[in-house]
């Protein structure tokens, strides 16, 4: 019995493969911007968060 709300096989693996392609990118960029911020103000709040002492 074929379901009348699924869409072609294809169409389903494109939209599946675009959305682990972003959520892929979101992970990369979540952790580049972890490690590698190119924040330098000494002033920047994240200062505060991240301090040794806390």
């Amino acid at each position: 019995m074929d379901h009348h709300m699924t869409g072609p096989l294809l169409g389903n693996l494109v939209i599946i493969a675009i959305c682990g392609a972003i959520t892929v990118a979101c992970f990369v960029t979540m952790f580049w911007m972890l490690f590698r911020p190119g924040e330098t103000d000494l002033h920047h709040p994240k200062y505060d968060i991240l301090r040794d002492d806390r």
